[in-house]
């Protein structure tokens, strides 16, 4: 499924490189190209190497273990993500304008919080969320519907910690 959502993003590149050259502008095309060589990095990045490739599926898996207990968890990803997460950056790249001290500042602050979270997650917090019991008794609901196709695909029979 990865292939073909990274082909997908590459083909939406293509249909906006179609609309900036039927306008012939040159901001939109630079927005164009911009598109275009994000997502190709972005390819190139996370999947030649198997392991990079991991990465975004665990994040995947993850997501979906914890939306299988809350169903308000992807509607809280999608303004975390979408809103919260950018307007936090759009908000510290303005301060700079304003105050490089006060950017520093804002800057280090955010990256503590992150790093503070992080560090509660690697400790265990993952586990106040959803027990290990849970997990574990999510991973024999699984391997119970899944059957044969588990072992097919080789998934394992438990749900991965997710300390990715």
């Amino acid at each position: 499924m990865l292939p073909m959502t990274l082909g997908a993003n590459i083909g939406t590149t293509f249909t906006s490189m179609l609309a900036a050259l039927a306008v012939m502008k040159p901001d939109s095309l630079q927005i164009a190209f911009v598109h275009l060589f994000f997502n190709i990095v972005g390819i190139l990045i996370w999947f030649p190497a198997p392991i990079m490739r991991k990465v975004p599926l665990k994040a995947a898996c993850l997501l979906g273990f914890y939306a299988s207990y809350w169903r308000l968890v992807p509607l809280i990803y999608i303004l975390v993500m979408f809103l919260a997460v950018p307007g936090v950056c759009l908000s510290i790249s303005l301060l700079y304008g304003a105050s490089v001290a006060g950017g520093v500042i804002v800057t280090l602050l955010a990256l503590g919080a992150l790093g503070g979270f992080i560090a509660w997650w690697w400790r265990g917090g993952c586990y106040k969320v959803v027990s290990k019991e849970l997990r574990d008794e999510r991973a024999a609901e699984l391997a119970e519907e899944m059957g044969d196709w588990i072992r097919f695909w080789g998934l394992g029979l438990r749900v991965p910690r997710f300390r990715v």
